[in-house]
Order: structure tokens, then C-alpha cells, then sequence
């Protein structure tokens, strides 16, 4: 966990003079977000080679960054995993690089009975809230939307999912996203949660969301907990992909959100140059552990356009994962899983620890490679 300094952000020129009112208000990242090549020049000097892959490079895939993300930056290079995950590149519109990636790899907006609703499984459903992020991930399992235009869904969009929802009673789950659904005001957010709140056959919402990461101080603000604390079905889905993304202002967040009785969980995307190695898979999900975030899924790279430079090997996965075991308890090892194109759904991948199988006994290894025979 990184521990940030009172006042922090005065060390970077272009927030000097931002009091810590504005800098902890929620609102104010948004409003202060960087979109322009002009003003991120103004926060250190963009190379000519950078300079060439913002501007190629926003021209399809728009960029946008709160200044606290920002801030989290230790150096302005593809070789940082923040900046990485931030900054446009070349590879992102490079067509033998994207080659093999779809823009909607598992049919969201085909398996969609109503227009920003996604009924894949049979008891849950994905709701897209607004397409507005307060920060745009390089890696977006929906950069598809890097292309429109950013607008919440309007109330007569929320009231055809709402509708639907009541009509299938099969349905015990839905997934609020986005975008972001946490950009949304406050009364908006509750609007939607208390609709949802209403289906008596609903048993769980979950919000999915990345502003724990880019914009904490969403999570210093009452009235969101408020809400968190009023409509208890709700669990919180975050994603943290590097432990540089942990903070103090990390851990004060998640006891907010955890005193409202919201449980959070974290989805990490593994990807080359920003977390694919061992160790720093095992110090992303030991620092989650220590704020009190339980690791749920590390993703192998969807088959996005304009993200498939970011894959790894899919062996590479398994072999963090049999890193982990024994290294890490349970509670800090993820499933590592894969979302199967044409929204045929996840699928967990796990390394084998079967090395031989008989009527009368099977032959174990453990994370050591040790082998052991046990009867039946």
C-alpha cells in the first residue's frame, strides 16, 4: 500500500494550488478530468512519439483521467502500469497488432432484450447504466463505447430494464455497470437501486465499478453510503490490476464502504507489461487483502478491439495461479477464468493437480510439485 503524504498533489505543478476541499470532492475530479493533450503537456513534456500516439490514437478511442488517477504516476512512460493503463498507444489502432478482436466479442448488445440490458445467464442480467467513465482503461472490456457519444441511459431506457426484470422471475441477480454507474448523482443511483430493490425476486445487486481506483473520494461522500447502507443487497465490484492503484486513501474508502455492511470484491485483467508476472500478482492480492478486499477474478484479456496487445499467453494465468497456491491463503487467490466469445459465458481455468488417476487410488502433486498417493 502506498502511503500518500498530506496535500500530495501540491508536488505536481498543474494542482498546486487546489485546496484539499476540492482535491477530496468527488465532484471535482470529475469536473477536473484531463481529456486533451494540451492539458496533460501542462503535467510533464510529452515526448514527440507520445505526442503522435495521443493524437493518432484519440482520434477513435477517446482518453479522459481524473487528476487523482493521475497523480498515482511515477513515471510518465509505457513502462509504468498506471500510465500504461491510461495513455493511448499506437498498438491500439495498429490492425496486424488487433487482429482476431471484435468489437463485441461475447454479443452484449445481441443477447440484449432491451436496449442497454444483457440477459446472458439465466438468473442474472447485466445492466449498462451510462457509458461515462470517469477515467477510459486502454483495456476496456467495452471500448466499443469509446465511440459514442457519453450519455446516461434516459428514464423511459431504466424503465423498459425495469420491466423486463419483474417479467422474468428467473432472474435473481443483476449486474449494475457501464461505464461507470458510479459517475451517476446520487439520486440517480438510488432511482435505479430502489427500482431494483422492489422486484421481490431479486436477491442480490451488484455495482461495478472503478471509481474505488481512479476517484476514492467517491466513497467519502454520505449520501452515496447512505444509500449503500439503505438498500442491502448491494455488493461492491471494484478493479485494482497493480498494487501501485493501492492507497491510503485506498483503505480509509473501503472502511466507508464496509461500514455500510456493502461486502467489496476486486476482478483484476492480467496483462503484459502492467501485471504479468508472479510476484506482482501475489502483492496486488496480498495489498487487497490488507484494505479488506476480497480478490475475486483475475480475467485473461478479452478479445477487445483496441486491447488485444495487452493479452498474455493464457498458460501464463495458471502459472500465477500455482504461484499463489501455497504462497497465499484462500482468501487471497482469485479464480482465474475466461469469458468465452459469442456469449457463450465464463469459464474457470485451473491448473491440474491430478497427475494419475486408477479404480483404487489417485496420484496427487501439490504446489511444491511433490507428488502423493492417496486411496479412493
Amino acid at each position: 500500500m502506498i502511503i500518500l503524504e498530506e496535500n500530495y498533489w501540491k508536488e505536481i505543478d498543474a494542482f498546486k494550488n487546489v485546496d484539499k476541499e476540492n482535491w477530496e470532492n468527488w465532484k471535482w475530479q470529475i469536473a477536473n478530468r484531463l481529456t486533451a493533450l494540451e492539458e496533460i503537456s501542462k503535467i510533464f513534456p510529452v515526448s514527440d512519439k507520445l505526442k503522435e500516439a495521443f493524437l493518432k490514437t484519440t482520434e477513435i478511442f477517446h482518453f479522459g483521467t481524473t487528476p487523482y488517477y493521475l497523480s498515482l504516476i511515477k513515471e510518465f512512460s509505457y513502462d509504468n502500469p498506471i500510465f500504461r493503463q491510461i495513455f493511448p498507444s499506437l498498438d491500439e489502432i495498429d490492425e496486424e497488432k488487433q487482429k482476431h478482436s471484435y468489437e463485441d466479442p461475447f454479443l452484449e448488445d445481441t443477447l440484449s432484450p432491451v436496449s442497454g440490458l444483457t440477459h446472458r445467464y439465466p438468473d442474472r442480467v447485466l445492466m449498462r447504466a451510462t457509458n461515462f467513465c470517469s477515467v477510459y482503461c486502454r483495456h476496456c472490456m467495452r471500448k466499443r463505447m469509446f465511440l459514442e457519444e457519453e450519455r446516461a441511459r434516459t428514464k423511459e431506457e431504466y424503465e423498459k430494464m425495469f420491466q423486463y426484470i419483474r417479467e422474468n422471475k428467473q432472474i435473481k441477480e443483476v449486474l449494475i455497470s457501464g461505464g461507470d454507474p458510479l459517475t451517476l448523482p446520487n439520486k440517480k443511483i438510488e432511482y435505479i437501486l430502489k427500482n431494483l430493490y422492489e422486484i421481490e425476486h431479486l436477491d442480490i445487486i451488484r455495482i461495478g465499478s472503478r471509481e474505488l481506483v481512479v476517484n476514492p473520494y467517491r466513497f467519502f461522500d454520505e449520501g452515496l453510503l447512505e444509500i449503500f447502507y439503505k438498500y442491502d443487497k448491494v455488493w461492491l465490484v471494484t478493479h485494482f490490476n497493480h498494487p501501485d492503484e493501492i492507497t491510503n486513501i485506498t483503505k480509509k474508502a473501503v472502511k466507508n464502504i464496509l461500514s455500510t455492511g456493502t461486502p467489496v470484491l476486486n476482478q483484476t485483467v492480467l496483462m503484459k507489461g502492467i501485471n504479468d508476472s508472479k510476484e506482482t500478482i501475489e502483492t496486488l492480492m496480498r495489498s487487497l487483502l490488507k484494505v479488506k478486499i476480497k480478490p475475486y477474478y483475475l480475467f485473461y484479456c478479452d478479445p477487445v478491439k483496441g486491447t488485444l496487445h495487452f493479452r498474455t499467453d493464457i498458460k501464463k494465468g495458471v502459472e500465477i495461479l500455482e504461484h499463489l497456491r501455497g504462497r497465499v491463503s484462500g482468501l487471497a487467490t482469485p479464480i482465474y477464468a475466461v469469458d468465452l466469445e459469442n456469449g457463450l459465458g465464463k469459464v474457470p481455468v485451473f491448473p491440474n493437480y491430478i497427475v494419475e488417476e486408477a479404480e483404487d487410488y489417485i496420484i496427487f502433486r501439490n504446489y511444491e510439485g511433490r507428488t502423493v498417493k492417496q486411496r479412493r
